[in-house]
């Protein structure tokens, strides 16, 4: 059984909520109103009624959408980008880390789409809001940006700020089926108790699609608030249906940049009332625009409508003759003598022109001038674009709001982002187009004085400026003489590249010149060709040390050969001295063998004759 205290909190907070269905009734009929005269619904059952009766045509000349969908168009190009400021110069490197970080957030969660879908409600019903949240992903802290529809999203009714500052609560409207609220609520009667209440009034723009009450039996769905309330100055959400809470009321897990609990969902309006009704730009167009259709309709009935003029029984059949007269070759006979005359409605035709072509005329000053669709004849590009800024000078008030509000997305995403990405954690950023650049948060280094590790870019202990940055579209003086500057540059060659970059807008012009100072080479590069320098002189000190040493080596290897050679010289020379020897010993033997023979020959005879 539920204790008093939590019956009493239940009680309030549905309180709150059936507050803000009474109040915003008339708010939420007339801006769905406006969402139909966007969306070319803008008739209503009854008129439509009476023209078949007339048989006057249903004309409708949707102008209110082409003007909507300009701003809308104008809101895209107008791409605003958050930026980190520094509070102290120390932490001017970590600015540009948490400048990456937030915007590697919002587009990981698609921001951009979110804010146009937000746009879009803020230019026609008048109210934009989405939740800044936190998922877990893969086991990582992952930022959620959620838009959240118009018709989705109640609030304080007494709130009368535009960006809902000053409101005490705010909340969701879901539709959930009966068995996903039961995996939700701790006790199940809770969702049970959800059928056979009765519904918090009479409207429909909270309801689900198709129409129910607080509970559908037939396809067991139950409606659910997502609310968020303050309490002792501090910010609380909770789960909560007819039957009871399916989250118990904590406080919001979510803080803001003071370490206290902030809320989630951030809402902003363009228009309020004196009652406090929120509206959008389509409400001051919507008068406009039925004059628009009924000038038209009128004026085309005139002109297939003739009236006639005649005597009693001047025809004798009265419906005959309105039918024929209706037709272009339409004949009718009278009776002779009888007066038969049409009626010309020329001037009331001309005057229907007249007030339709007035009513267009103040349809085009209420919304978008004429000349940001083009329609100006403007002599240059540059008075085309003043044309353009003076155009949207009339809805500034609700290009103010949509600005704020996506500073206060911006502001939460860093918050969410200093909060939750604790761990080290490795971020893409694409901002140039040649090269991919890594930025790491928390990332542990070691400090070059002690060799203790330290913290690099510790995103929890920082704080900084979030503030707004227009994309290129803008108009500006500097803008203006840089476009001038080119043109000179393109007449004087001579004039230095380095006056065309500071005069540019580019994000990273200090690095291109500081690359422009030091020779068109990055100081990265730079480095790298030192080092590269002073290898290749070790280089080449070692190769004159091993020149040397191998010279040595070589006058080493000359000397052995050569001792080697001399050697072998030594032993052909005493090989050659043996043969000498040999060759004496062979001839003294061959003497001594001749002498010897010689010795043995016996002496010869005396001849007769000599005796």
């Amino acid at each position: 059984m539920k204790d008093n205290g939590a019956t009493d909190g239940h009680t309030k907070l549905l309180r709150q909520f059936e507050e803000a269905f009474d109040s915003t009734q008339d708010a939420r009929r007339d801006a769905e109103r406006d969402r139909d005269y966007y969306d070319g619904i803008q008739y209503t059952a009854e008129e439509l009624e009476t023209l078949r009766q007339r048989k006057q045509p249903p004309v409708v000349s949707n102008r209110i959408k082409p003007k909507i969908d300009a701003l809308l168009g104008f809101a895209k190009k107008k791409q605003m980008q958050p930026k980190a400021y520094p509070r102290t110069p120390k932490h001017e490197q970590e600015a540009d880390s948490i400048t990456d970080a937030v915007r590697f957030a919002c587009d990981q969660a698609r921001f951009d789409v979110v804010r146009m879908d937000a746009a879009e409600h803020l230019f026609i019903e008048g109210i934009a809001a989405a939740t800044v949240t936190v998922e877990m992903r893969s086991g990582q802290p992952e930022i959620r940006i959620t838009h959240v529809p118009w018709d989705r999203f109640y609030y304080d009714p007494h709130s009368r700020r535009r960006d809902f500052s000053d409101a005490t609560y705010m909340g969701v409207v879901l539709w959930m089926d009966e068995d996903e609220a039961k995996r939700l609520a701790k006790d199940a009667a809770v969702v049970d108790g959800c059928y056979g209440e009765t519904d918090a009034g009479e409207g429909e723009t909270y309801d689900d699609r198709p129409k129910v009450a607080w509970s559908d039996k037939k396809r067991k769905r139950i409606r659910v608030l997502q609310h968020r309330y303050l309490e002792n100055g501090k910010w609380h959400t909770c789960i909560v249906c007819k039957g009871g809470y399916l989250r118990d009321p904590q406080p919001s897990p979510y803080l803001n940049q003071h370490g206290e609990p902030e809320c989630d969902l951030i809402a902003a309006s363009s228009y309020i009332d004196r009652e406090n009704n929120r509206y959008g730009d389509v409400r001051q167009m919507v008068s406009p625009q039925d004059e628009i259709n009924k000038r038209r309709s009128k004026a085309l009935h005139l002109l297939n409508s003739k009236q006639i003029k005649a005597d009693m029984g001047a025809v004798e059949d009265v419906r005959q003759a309105r039918e024929e007269m209706q037709k272009p070759d339409g004949y009718v006979e009278v009776m002779p003598g009888a007066m038969f005359d049409v009626i010309e409605q020329g001037s009331l035709v001309q005057g229907q022109f007249q007030l339709l072509q007035e009513a267009k005329a103040e349809i085009d000053a209420s919304g978008v001038d004429p000349a940001l669709s083009g329609d100006s004849q403007a002599p240059s590009g540059r008075s085309q674009e003043m044309l353009t800024q003076m155009g949207l000078a009339e809805k500034e008030v609700t290009f103010s709001a949509l600005s704020d509000w996506c500073w206060r997305v911006y502001r939460a995403t860093w918050n969410r982002v200093r909060q939750y990405w604790t761990e080290e954690r490795w971020i893409r950023v694409t901002d140039d187009e040649r090269n991919l650049r890594w930025v790491a948060l928390n990332q542990q280094v070691p400090d070059p004085m002690t060799g203790q590790m330290t913290v690099q870019n510790p995103v929890a202990e920082l704080d900084v400026d979030i503030v707004l940055e227009d994309g290129p579209d803008s108009v500006t003086i500097q803008a203006e003489q840089y476009q001038m500057l080119v043109e000179l540059k393109k007449a004087d060659p001579t004039i230095p590249t380095q006056m065309v970059i500071e005069a540019s807008q580019l994000r990273n012009k200090d690095k291109l010149l500081e690359t422009m100072q030091q020779g068109g080479i990055p100081p990265q590069v730079q480095q790298q060709m030192q080092e590269l320098q002073q290898a290749l002189q070790e280089c080449q000190q070692q190769l004159q040390q091993a020149q040397q040493q191998a010279a040595s080596k070589e006058g080493d290897l000359q000397v052995k050969a050569a001792e080697l050679q001399l050697k072998s010289r030594e032993i052909d020379l005493k090989e050659a001295e043996r043969a000498v020897k040999l060759a004496e010993l062979d001839i003294k033997r061959f003497e001594a063998e001749t002498d010897r023979v010689q010795a043995m020959k016996p002496e010869p005879q005396p001849t007769q004759m000599e005796h």
